[in-house]
């Protein structure tokens, strides 16, 4: 786009009449000092889990298996933040979490075992494994950035030494094709190959990781040649294939299929902050271009407000007339286009806009400069209007409004009584966008007022001691086997009881979908696929498990009555569960309810089976 073009736009928006524009006018603020610190310290005081270290991505949210997740990229950008408000402390917190998490990883069985690589989410008050336990390059590049950026800060030898460890695994075990690495080195069993998908968003991520490291004056020769013509690798794949130079639009990758064209916000603002618009322009790619491009596709008025969508028109459009009724929260609105407002993309939409700024400043074109910097103030005053007004001083905000951001993509987790979950990457994005400061490079933005500000330091810690883990149903019924096994049955109930809450509606839902396909327990001989389609039913293995657990537990105890309740859940829902042993076959929580309660102790649950299934004959109906 050119800068005649960029001007005309922009002043048919209009801009305040209290605002003027004058050459060679001061920087904009985009947020104050007293702000910066009221946002700071909610994220720490509503989102950091002091035993762990990590920070929660929602913890307010309803949605309980959420509540306790900390996504591995916001632990990154998080941990960037600290570094930029001078709490070193909270930042080597991560920094150390990460570090033992990377190390014991390789310990874990299956299909992890041996692999490096950090998990996209960790549970963070419990410090397991999260919910999405799948290893992708772009998180582990942002965990990467956060040891580089903090090796430079405070001349951290170990913080050095994980980060080159985190690059060369990038560099050397993961898949790379025309110079992009693949988004991870394990397919998905049951989804998509990810050592074939080519992410321009975890490109982006690893190139800022690739310059950060390029930034330490520790480096040897060798490694730092190495690791230049690593990102040269990169970067020549995000300028040439990732780019189209015939629409001036980013594509978000390539897959097996081809180039995935569907658009999305953060390929643009991540590529002008992490190559920046100086070398985009050496690079052939107007930034202004680039930019527009972003303002006509990404821009909406959601209920009234101002903001950005992720994606455009046509992929809004295609998860409206695609999504499951049985699925709301996936859904796109009915109003508003089908549009929806992406709270952390808008930070990073100021950002990039406030990037612009900067470059017109330094090309000698003030007045384009103060025209960029106007639509980034006048976008983070939208944003702040749209703060959730139960926390004072504009200290939170959502992570999204309602709907799936792609239709592979993520959506805003469940609200609360209150209104929506505090986003901790919205807020993390808010304030870097507020200081004018690019994680990415941690340079300082010079068209943006420069705000001194350090982390607070009244911040009221509470000390967390949650008594139930709530994330996946594996994790959460293998808590309650863990509990049960070292006989702290009080405990092994209330897991078993949580899992149960949780997933029980998905466990019936595979229950009716098992007994129509199937009609019985899967025979198991050894069998790849055979162990592949039992653990097909996950939800309705667990679930039962779980009530099994339940039981047990109060059979121990001596309150035949609930382990009889317990029992009879399994027997008229869940009859089909297996369970896997880890000794090598599966068994059947109802086999061994009829052998190991029925059979042996008929005064207290001799009633509980249908006459047909204590005799042994199971059929595989499910009793009324």
């Amino acid at each position: 786009m050119s800068v005649a073009l960029l001007s005309a736009q922009t002043m048919a928006q209009g801009l305040p009449a209290s605002m003027p524009l004058r050459v060679g006018a001061p920087a904009v603020p985009l947020i104050t000092a007293d702000h910066a610190q009221a946002i700071y310290r909610h994220l720490v005081e509503a989102h950091w889990v002091p035993q762990t270290g990590l920070f929660e991505s929602f913890p307010d949210s309803q949605d309980r298996k959420v509540s306790q997740q900390a996504s591995l990229y916001e632990q990154g950008a998080m941990g960037l933040l600290a570094i930029r408000m001078g709490d070193f402390d909270r930042a080597r917190g991560i920094f150390q979490f990460l570090k033992r998490a990377w190390e014991t990883g390789p310990q874990e069985p299956g299909a992890r075992r041996g692999v490096h690589g950090l998990a996209n989410f960790y549970n963070a008050e419990f410090g397991t494994e999260g919910i999405e336990k799948t290893i992708h390059v772009g998180p582990n590049a942002w965990a990467g950035l956060l040891a580089a950026r903090l090796a430079n800060a405070d001349h951290d030898e170990e913080a050095l030494r994980w980060a080159l460890d985190v690059a060369y695994w990038i560099a050397n075990a993961v898949p790379h094709e025309n110079g992009a690495v693949a988004m991870g080195p394990l397919d998905d069993p049951h989804g998509p190959p990810w050592s074939r998908i080519f992410s321009t968003e975890n490109n982006l991520s690893y190139d800022a990781f690739l310059s950060e490291l390029l930034r330490s004056p520790a480096l040897e020769k060798a490694q730092r040649e190495t690791i230049a013509r690593e990102r040269d690798h990169v970067e020549n794949w995000l300028f040439n294939i990732a780019f189209d130079r015939r629409t001036g639009r980013m594509a978000r990758g390539t897959n097996p299929a081809g180039v995935d064209r569907i658009a999305a916000l953060d390929t643009v603002t991540w590529l002008m902050a992490s190559i920046g618009p100086h070398r985009l322009a050496a690079h052939g790619i107007d930034p202004d271009r680039l930019m527009q491009t972003a303002e006509a596709s990404f821009e909406v008025t959601v209920g009234g407000r101002r903001g950005v969508d992720a994606t455009d028109q046509a992929e809004a459009d295609f998860i409206f007339n695609t999504a499951h009724a049985g699925e709301p929260l996936s859904r796109r609105p009915a109003a508003d286009r089908h549009r929806l407002i992406w709270f952390e993309g808008l930070g990073q939409y100021i950002l990039a806009w406030s990037e612009l700024a900067d470059y017109e400043k330094q090309a000698g074109r003030p007045l384009e400069a103060r025209r960029c910097l106007e639509k980034a103030r006048r976008l983070a005053d939208a944003c702040d209007r749209a703060s959730l007004p139960r926390y004072p001083a504009r200290s939170a905000y959502a992570y999204a409004t309602a709907g799936n951001l792609y239709r592979d993509g993520w959506h805003a987790p469940a609200e609360n009584s209150q209104g929506p979950a505090s986003s901790l990457i919205a807020g993390v994005w808010r304030v870097f966008a507020g200081l004018g400061t690019d994680p990415f490079s941690g340079k300082q933005i010079g068209a943006v007022q420069e705000v001194r500000v350090a982390a607070p330091r009244d911040m009221r810690i509470t000390q967390r001691a949650p008594a139930v883990l709530y994330g996946t149903s594996e994790e959460m019924t293998l808590r309650a086997w863990q509990a049960l096994g070292r006989g702290d049955l009080p405990q092994a109930i209330i897991q078993a009881q949580a899992a149960i809450q949780e997933w029980s509606s998905f466990a019936m839902q595979l229950q009716k979908k098992k007994m129509a396909a199937v009609g019985h327990p899967i025979d198991y001989s050894g069998e790849a696929q055979e162990k592949k389609e039992i653990f097909s039913y996950w939800a309705l293995n667990d679930v039962g498990a779980c009530y099994f657990i339940l039981g047990k537990a109060y059979d121990e105890r001596g309150d035949y009555g609930n382990a009889a309740r317990s029992f009879q859940q399994v027997v008229n829902h869940y009859s089909l569960a297996q369970v896997w042993d880890p000794h090598g076959w599966f068994w059947a929580p109802l086999d061994a309810i009829t052998s190991d309660y029925v059979a042996r102790d008929p005064a207290h649950y001799g009633s509980l089976l249908p006459q047909e299934l204590a005799d042994g004959s199971l059929t595989g109906k499910i009793p009324n």
